[in-house]
This record gives C-alpha cells, sequence and structure tokens, in this order.
C-alpha cells in the first residue's frame, strides 16, 4: 500500500531544491530492497571539541544551529526521547537513538517526517583536533522515495552547511 501527499518543503529545502516532491510512505517488502543513501559533511571549527560538544549534545538544542525549525512539546538527552521540530506547516518527529559522551557522538532517527525518504539514521560527531579546534561531522544513512536521490542528497547536504556554519558562528 502507498499513500502520497504533496509537500512544498519550505527554506531551507526550497532554496536548495526549488520544488515539490510527490513523497510516498511506502509498507511493506518494496521499501526493504531499495537503496540506502549516505551523506556526510565534516567541517573544521576553531573552537574546543568540549564546548561544541556540548551544544551539539543537547537533543532538544538543535535550534541553536537550526535555527529555521521551531522546537514544539518536550524533548531531553534521555535515548529514545522524541523531539518534534517545526518548519512552516511541516512537523519533523525524531528520536534520540545513542549519545556518547565520551566519543562525542549522537545518532537519531526521524519517525515521521514530510520528506521524500525513509529509513533515515542521522549521526552528528565531534571530534577533538587539539589546539582548540575540533571537526563536526554530520552524515545518515536513508532510503529515497519519490524525488530523484541527486535532489535529496544536495537538500540534506545544505540543511548539514547550514547547521555546521551556524556552528561556527555560535563558536567564533
Amino acid at each position: 500500500m502507498v499513500e502520497s501527499q504533496q509537500v512544498a518543503l519550505e527554506y531551507p529545502f526550497s532554496k536548495l531544491l526549488a520544488a515539490s516532491f510527490k513523497t510516498e510512505k511506502h509498507r511493506g517488502e518494496d521499501a526493504l530492497n531499495d537503496k540506502k543513501t549516505t551523506v556526510h559533511v565534516t567541517r573544521e571549527i576553531a573552537a574546543p571539541a568540549s564546548t561544541v560538544w556540548a551544544t551539539v549534545r543537547d537533543f532538544a538544542g538543535i535550534t541553536k544551529f537550526l535555527p529555521m525549525f521551531e522546537l514544539v512539546g518536550q524533548a531531553d538527552n534521555n535515548i529514545g526521547s522524541i523531539r518534534s521540530l517545526k518548519q512552516g506547516d511541516a512537523i519533523f518527529h525524531e528520536r534520540l537513538e545513542a549519545l556518547d559522551d565520551v566519543a562525542r557522538i549522537q545518532r537519531y532517527s526521524i519517525v515521521e517526517a514530510p520528506v521524500p525518504f525513509q529509513d533515515y539514521l542521522g549521526e552528528l560527531a565531534v571530534h577533538d583536533l587539539g589546539n582548540n579546534r575540533c571537526a563536526v561531522s554530520w552524515s545518515s544513512t536513508f532510503i529515497v522515495v519519490g524525488a530523484p536521490e541527486a535532489g535529496v542528497t544536495g537538500m540534506v547536504e545544505g540543511l548539514y552547511d547550514a547547521g555546521i556554519d551556524q556552528l561556527v558562528k555560535l563558536h567564533a
């Protein structure tokens, strides 16, 4: 069974793709046979890893570096916590899957969102480079549905770039 809906994605998505997507929610075997797509963005930041990690690890604080979203509802840093983000009329529900303060890694999944992909698992990591510098890596895997893979990959990369750009500004 396939459900379809028309979704007009707002900034930063609309600027990156300049289009609407017809998204499909697949159920059953067909979704399992689709190819996983991987996106990875890494950038150095001139700030201590511990300082940047304090911002990144706050699951409910993602709007500090993705200000185009609004946090709606409650979220905490407990595994399994759900954060709900709003952008325009769209609501995104994400679940905290892992939080490792030693390795400085946060993993989360998208539970429900009006996006042209499914089975999304994201990871934010902060790596200490010494001399008050760190690298932030933001990566994900997902299955693209109802849209060209290159467009979806560009949309996700653009979102990660915007988030890391904001982290650079926050920690300048």
